[in-house]
């Protein structure tokens, strides 16, 4: 038996998540001229309200040099700011700024459309089977 790539589940879910992250990121730049790493900032600090560049860097899977440059360029477009963590003088919390909040809040509604569009041809079974081999797989990567 020998490996052929094209079924190699790595290489799918790879090709797989980089083709639909290409295909959304139309609609977030089309609309806020967001980049993906961008977005991934607003979106996990819409969730988490306010955390470390380094903690975004985990949850977003970004490197660190990426975040950034995200990190910078949304201060510059006043979508995210910088406070003083109270538990370490010497860290920055980042969080949204009401202008960031309010860009979320545009977008998240398209999100769930583009992604529901997406999913559209498959059943509500289907989509329940989609996200629990995905959290099964996760959690089996996880132990490793």
């Amino acid at each position: 038996m020998s490996l052929k790539i094209d079924e190699f589940l790595p290489y799918r879910l790879v090709k797989l998540a980089n083709k639909v992250s290409a295909a959304f990121s139309e609609v977030y730049f089309e609309q806020a001229g967001l980049t993906v790493p961008q977005w991934r900032v607003i979106a996990h600090l819409a969730q988490q309200k306010q955390c470390s560049a380094k903690r975004l860097c985990d949850l977003a899977e970004i490197d660190k040099s990426t975040m950034s440059r995200a990190v910078k360029q949304l201060t510059d477009k006043q979508l995210i700011e910088l406070c003083a963590d109270p538990n370490d003088k010497r860290a920055k919390l980042l969080s949204l700024t009401k202008g960031g909040e309010a860009l979320y809040g545009q977008l998240s509604p398209k999100a769930l459309e583009w992604e529901e569009g997406l999913l559209s041809e498959l059943s509500d079974d289907e989509k329940q089977v989609l996200r629990h081999v995905m959290d099964k797989i996760e959690q089996q990567v996880d132990k490793q």
